[in-house]
């Protein structure tokens, strides 16, 4: 009589592990997918920030914006960055008019995962700052 409840209870064991590790797995990757979106989208947070401020110096320009921005992203190992400033000349925008920066990087090029709910999507984040 042992015996046989031993055996029934492992076979109830491995239907358990048959119907819950597949939840645990796709928990886990979802988990850590989501963390890296996260960590994408800080990683543009700190970039659009540093490009802007080197975008309001006295005698900044988009170049300079720009070889910060990506300073700071490649600090971060992010790919296919990209950057938009809301004047057309920063060198000859005027003293006290705002200046903004978008950066956006595809959410594919930067993922851990092959799939899942964030690809084919671009994360997009922006700073603005007053010229100097």
């Amino acid at each position: 009589m042992r015996r046989r409840h031993r055996t029934n209870r492992r076979a109830a064991a491995a239907v358990e592990l048959a119907i819950c590790l597949p939840v645990v797995v796709l928990i886990v990757l979802s988990s850590i997918e989501g963390a890296s979106m996260i960590f994408l989208r800080q990683a543009l947070c700190q970039s659009s920030y540093e490009a802007v401020k080197a975008a309001v110096k006295h005698h900044g320009t988009e170049q300079d914006a720009i070889d910060r921005g990506n300073d700071v992203l490649a600090g971060r190992s992010i790919e296919g960055a990209e950057f938009d400033f809301s004047v057309d000349d920063v060198a000859k925008t005027k003293r006290g008019k705002d200046i903004t920066v978008t950066v956006s990087a595809p959410a594919n090029q930067n993922s851990i995962l092959p799939f899942g709910p964030f690809k084919d999507r671009r994360i997009e984040v922006s700073a603005t700052m007053i010229k100097e």
